[in-house]
């Protein structure tokens, strides 16, 4: 049992630490292209379906208040937009900020919506804001609270779709990461059940990202320094990386069969050894594209429960002869 759940828990502290890595260059990444407000830009665009009304928007004082250029790598504007935009917009402030904007819009005294919705002319945004009041259109405080809803909920989606793109960002790094790394997590998993300094060098080190909760527990789970550290010098057992000499020989005799082996036996193996590879990558990557935060709740439960150990039996009751 104990064998088992060390070996768990190297492969959870593995996958931990890539993609505490993996998360921290899509954050990167992310930061550069605007992706957050790219999102956030095309929602609010849908929701309004008026590029007019979207600019009078974005161009509000309250707005601009929130918004920023992203940054530049080594100050290249082509590799970023050099347009101020907000990553996030509270549905209080989205709420009185469409209300001024449907005001400048269509040059009316800023009111409420049912008054606004009275001198709009027909669109889809209108068809939209009259179907949210349905029976509230005489209380301006319930209408604006459906907007608010309406807001909020569409923010729920946005944000799922969001996570659903990172997901698949930090599946292409977690891969690209495996390669480099030669993380292939079927070969961890082998190593470390043959190997019992292995197991307990990976026990050592998880105790350092143990947590029981707090504010500390989110600082391990971004550490990206950390985690790079851990890999290059406490998990030097574990069979991550590349041998050289190994590489060197390998490519050497790529071509060459072993005495009395035939070229078909030859290229099958070859063939057989490149997809466990590859698979193995995969599996690292996929495992990585989970997140850095099921990973440190995984490592901690394994590390709890190999701390705790087995519940011992209960002595049965005696039977009378």
């Amino acid at each position: 049992m104990q064998q088992v759940l060390a070996t768990a828990t190297g492969i959870a502290l593995v996958c931990l630490l890539l993609s505490i890595i993996a998360s921290h260059v899509q954050e990167i990444v992310a930061s550069f292209i605007s992706s957050r407000a790219r999102t956030l830009e095309a929602a609010i665009q849908k929701m309004m379906e008026d590029p007019q009304l979207y600019q009078i928007f974005l161009n509000h004082p309250l707005i601009q208040n929130i918004s920023f250029c992203p940054p530049k790598f080594l100050k290249l504007k082509f590799l970023s937009e050099n347009r101020a935009r907000p990553t996030y917009i509270p549905s209080s402030l989205f709420s009185k900020v469409l209300l001024a904007s449907l005001a400048i819009r269509h040059r009316a005294a800023e009111a409420d919506f049912p008054t606004l919705l009275e001198v709009m002319p027909e669109s889809p945004l209108k068809t939209k804001l009259r179907t949210l009041m349905t029976g509230v259109l005489r209380d301006a405080e319930s209408c604006r609270l459906a907007v608010e809803q309406w807001y909020d909920s569409t923010m729920d989606r946005v944000n799922g779709f969001y996570k659903r793109q990172t997901q698949w960002m930090l599946l292409g790094l977690g891969l690209l990461l495996a390669i480099l790394c030669n993380a292939n997590l079927l070969h961890l998993a082998s190593g470390l059940w043959a190997s019992q300094a292995a197991r307990d060098q990976v026990n050592a080190v998880a105790e350092m990202y143990r947590c029981s909760g707090g504010p500390e527990c989110e600082s391990l789970r971004r550490d990206y320094d950390h985690a790079r550290r851990t890999i290059e010098k406490d998990l030097w057992a574990l069979p991550l990386g590349y041998d050289l000499g190994y590489v060197k020989n390998y490519w050497c005799t790529f071509n060459q069969p072993a005495l009395g082996e035939t070229r078909l036996h030859h290229t099958m193996k070859i063939l057989a050894h490149w997809l466990v590879n590859l698979f193995g990558w995969l599996l690292t990557g996929i495992a990585v594209s989970l997140g850095a935060p099921f990973w440190f709740d995984v490592l901690n439960k394994f590390i709890n429960l190999r701390i705790t150990g087995a519940k011992p039996p209960k002595a049965e009751n005696a039977q009378p002869a």
